[in-house]
């Protein structure tokens, strides 16, 4: 009987010893929503025309692309309606406070953008629209800006 309480109580012991070095936190930490979209996001993007709309203008979404980083993006090809933007990552892995800057003087934002990504981080969209703030009618109205990951 002896001898069997002291088989029990090595097991035990050995179970402790082997479950304890099991577990560890050693290892690399899971990346959260905000970091996998971050990561996403910086790049070169381009344009897909088709899914796009350019307000009241005669662009075909030629030459137009977007350089993304961690707050904002460039845009290239649409320089006499805006330049870019800026743009805040929530912890939820949503792009939130959308700014559109580089607007010519006689256009203003009308209302507040928004930016979304598709599940596979893949494509961009930035909606917005621009009301007239000195005689121009051409880039006034909505836009609506889809981008596919390039590089």
């Amino acid at each position: 009987m002896k001898m069997i309480k002291m088989m029990i109580l090595f097991a035990a012991v050995l179970s402790v010893g082997v479950l304890s070095s099991c577990g560890g936190g050693d290892g690399d930490d899971p990346k959260s929503d905000k970091e996998i979209l971050l990561e996403a996001l910086v790049g070169t993007w381009n344009i897909d025309a088709s899914a796009s709309q350019f307000a009241n203008t005669e662009l075909d979404g030629s030459g137009i692309s977007a350089t993304f980083s961690e707050t904002g993006f460039q845009v290239t090809g649409l320089a006499d309606y805006c330049t870019g933007g800026s743009y805040t990552v929530s912890d939820a892995g949503a792009i939130t406070s959308v700014d559109v800057n580089g607007l010519p003087a006689e256009l203003t934002l009308d209302g507040t953008p928004t930016a979304t990504v598709n599940s596979a981080k893949t494509t961009i969209t930035i909606v917005f629209s621009t009301q007239e703030a000195g005689g121009r009618t051409n880039g006034l109205g909505d836009w609506k800006l889809v981008f596919n990951k390039a590089s």
